[in-house]
């Protein structure tokens, strides 16, 4: 259950939140339709309701039913569609509030606590869809509440316009009003509480993937600067806690400008995801970052990693980006690397960044291609 909850989450377009819409509220309305049925029939239960009032309002659960099923007929096809459905969302929230709406006026506002349904259904509503037809939706369950309350007051109709009398013995409503009012108020508790587990989850996602998208480097999938800034925080206070080691890698690719001004800047940012799809090949996940760090600088944060493993770590990062070619023909061309290593032993995060870009400066300025690691220097062979 969790699973279909999830992927309808992720697949949450404004075609299938209607269709979530219509799913939860078209049993409840045929449901409604063969109970009405069952009472305008039932000798007992017809003597205290007005019978023309109940058809009338059978024609009105017939047709927003009708109105459901072809929407549904009509957006299933679309469901994964990401475009807005104005009209198709229009229409099931005018069927939907309509049809509460009704259910509210027939049995009387304060006989029935239908109003509360109905108030939850516009609320949730709110949530589900766009702004524009849920306040339409609103602004007609309005006009017809007001039109229904200022009629009672003048007398033009009665009030609960379906109900007589005799639905009441003394100060009780009879057994079978009680349960009617009982069912419709559990029905829509449990659809609503439904629709709002089912906002709930899916805010949770939202907040999960706005996380991952705030930590998340768009173009490489690595972590971004500010997710690099948050790990080398917390394990440098880890390494000062425990002792433990820690290595730092900044990385630059080597004249990134001229792949960008020779061979256009999508070439450039396939070498950049080239180069994250390598730097997430070459650590342990999910214990290193690798991160992008801005335009063509990269950083790998190694927890737990002596500078002999890091040293072991670059070269074959090294091994594996000389055997990648970009371009073709005569166009084609290589990328190196430079970078520059650093060991923690107790600096703080300022400290480390300094000494690694000291180490990545050297690097770049005794001629790229290399790394180096505090005083020692690996050239090209």
């Amino acid at each position: 259950m969790r699973e279909l909850l999830e992927r309808f989450i992720i697949s949450s377009t404004p075609a299938w939140r209607v269709l979530l819409a219509v799913f939860a509220s078209t049993p409840f309305f045929l449901i409604e339709l063969a109970a009405h049925g069952v009472a305008l029939g039932t000798p007992e239960m017809r003597s205290a309701l007005n019978p023309m009032a109940m058809w009338l309002f059978q024609g009105e659960m017939v047709l927003a039913s009708g109105i459901n099923v072809l929407a549904a007929l009509w957006l299933w096809p679309r469901r994964h569609l990401p475009d807005p459905v104005p009209r198709a969302t229009l229409l099931v929230c005018l069927s939907i509030g309509g049809t509460f709406t009704m259910v509210t006026i027939l049995a009387g506002t304060f006989t029935a606590a239908t109003n509360l349904v109905l108030l939850g259904v516009l609320a949730i509503g709110l949530l589900l869809f766009e702004r524009q037809p849920m306040l339409i939706c609103y602004g007609v369950a309005t006009f017809i509440m007001l039109a229904y309350d200022l009629g009672v007051i003048l007398g033009v109709w009665p009030y609960a316009p379906a109900l007589t009398s005799q639905v009441m013995q003394g100060r009780d409503p009879v057994w079978w009003f009680a349960f009617w009012r009982q069912f419709v108020l559990i029905a829509g508790i449990v659809v609503l509480l439904g629709l709002l587990l089912i906002l709930f989850e899916r805010l949770d996602q939202l907040h999960a993937k706005l996380r991952r998208l705030s930590y998340t480097d768009g173009l490489t999938g690595l972590a971004n600067r500010r997710r690099a800034m948050e790990v080398l925080h917390n394990e440098a206070a880890r390494q000062a806690r425990t002792g433990q080691a820690m290595s730092l890698v900044l990385i630059d690719a080597d004249h990134f400008k001229q792949v960008n001004d020779q061979h256009g800047h999508d070439m450039g940012d396939k070498v950049l995801r080239t180069l994250g799809h390598l730097l997430m090949s070459c650590v342990r996940s999910p214990t290193d970052v690798a991160c992008r760090l801005g335009g063509e600088e990269f950083a790998l944060i190694l927890p737990d990693t002596r500078r002999e493993q890091v040293e072991a770590i670059c070269a074959r990062l090294r091994e594996q980006l000389a055997r990648q070619t970009f371009g073709e023909g005569e166009a084609a061309f290589k990328v190196t690397l430079s970078m520059g290593v650093i060991e923690s032993s107790g600096q703080d995060v300022e400290q480390l960044l300094k000494l690694a870009d000291d180490q990545l400066y050297l690097a770049k300025s005794s001629g790229r291609d290399r790394v180096c690691v505090a005083q020692l220097s690996m050239g090209v062979s």
